[in-house]
């Protein structure tokens, strides 16, 4: 992963607030191959079981599905208007040249959306 990737990856990092990894994990390179399209769901739940046991099973759960369905309707980070995705930082990610870091930081965003939903137990 470039710098400026790395440099970008640890500011929203920063951004979230019910994580429970360090900053070694989040930029280590994925386990599983790149996929392309929208954020895989294997993508995403190597993303929660991460932050699983500082989460607790239910908000585990609706942290898989929030991230889901978001990542879902806004489809391929590649192809992506950043605009239209809220609490992404526009010029960082206009900035990104690799498909990896653009996957890592949109999944994190998307977690960041659903913090407010899961943390107070509306999420299903």
């Amino acid at each position: 992963m470039k710098f400026r990737t790395k440099l970008i990856c640890v500011g929203l990092a920063s951004l979230c607030s019910g994580c429970d990894f360090s900053l070694e994990e989040l930029i280590q390179p994925s386990p599983f191959e790149v996929s392309s399209g929208p954020l895989s769901s294997e993508e995403i739940q190597a993303f929660v079981s991460q932050m699983n046991e500082s989460l607790g099973d239910e908000v585990a759960k609706c942290f898989l599905k929030e991230v889901t369905d978001r990542a879902s309707k806004i489809g391929d980070p590649e192809t992506l208007d950043p605009t239209t995705v809220e609490l992404l930082p526009v010029e960082q990610w206009r900035a990104l040249d690799d498909k990896h870091g653009k996957r890592l930081i949109l999944t994190q965003v998307i977690f960041n959306q659903a913090i407010p939903l899961c943390s107070k137990g509306k999420g299903k």
